[in-house]
């Protein structure tokens, strides 16, 4: 979850906050400059692709911890993750490297576009990148380990009990499960239904409404990336350490800090002194 964050933030930066601009206040630097325009759709997706695959090994490995078998609880440990997330990186930047060069600052009619140039590969990103890749098969596994991890947690919850770290890890995972399955499902209904439509007629109020929709559901698909900032307080210990910090920063107080004896109050220890008699 903690090398999740970096891929979030890098969406949040890189992918909602230039569509707010480009969107909202007409400053679109896709169009202003052809690298960006070639490397932006490309870093975000790979963000994107890592971060939804994540995921995914978060409510496997919940699935993990929760299980009853004993040599499964064990295949969860950080060496295991470590390969999967350079794995994972690994493949979706192989994945991603056509993007980089389709993607390309062009002149249609006098005015400039970042569009895709290869018709095909434009259309393997709107129908199983954007549909399959990163809405549809998260939400399925997700769904699927999510429901075996909370029957694992009811046989649990009869038999023994788990340690506070385990329960804290599975809720965390159950919660971000449930981010994905709220904010991506309306996102998978419009992209579903732009697939079936796509051949279909329409007048030009059916389009303006349609771009309303698409509009909405694609802002709305970024929930999951901001959802893991407020994923963590369901942790009470990160909970009491924001507490801390804040007061660190806002007034100041750094407690259970240690000062040594010499320079408490600006004072300095004298030594006792002996007398020989």
């Amino acid at each position: 979850m903690f090398v999740r964050t970096f891929f979030d933030v890098s969406i949040l930066l890189a992918g909602l906050a230039t569509r707010i601009l480009s969107t909202g206040f007409q400053v679109d630097f896709t169009l202003m400059n052809r690298i960006w325009c070639k490397t932006r759709l490309g870093l975000t997706n790979i963000s994107c692709e890592c971060t939804y695959t994540l995921i995914c090994l978060q409510a496997i490995d919940a699935f993990m911890c929760s299980s009853p078998s004993v040599g499964v609880r064990q295949k969860s440990n950080i060496r295991i993750a470590r390969y999967l997330i350079i794995a994972t990186l690994s493949v979706w930047f192989i994945h991603e490297i056509p993007y980089f060069i389709f993607q390309d600052l062009v002149i249609v009619g006098g005015t400039p576009m970042c569009i895709g140039t290869n018709t095909i590969f434009a259309q393997y990103r709107t129908y199983f990148t954007a549909l399959c890749i990163n809405t549809i098969i998260p939400i399925i596994v997700i769904s699927i380990f999510g429901f075996f991890t909370v029957r694992h947690m009811k046989t649990i919850s009869v038999t023994r009990t788990l340690s506070s770290l385990s329960r804290q890890t599975i809720s965390m995972a159950l919660f971000q499960i449930v981010a994905v399955l709220v904010f991506n499902g309306p996102n998978a209904a419009w992209l579903i239904y732009s697939a079936i439509t796509t051949n279909v007629v329409k007048d030009s109020y059916r389009r303006a409404l349609e771009q309303l929709i698409a509009s909405f559901a694609a802002t709305y698909s970024y929930g999951p990336y901001a959802s893991s900032f407020y994923c963590y307080y369901l942790s009470k210990r990160f909970r009491f350490q924001l507490v801390v910090s804040l007061k660190e920063l806002v007034c100041g107080i750094h407690p259970n800090q240690v000062f040594p004896s010499t320079q408490r109050s600006g004072t300095r220890t004298q030594l006792p002194t002996y007398v020989n008699n």
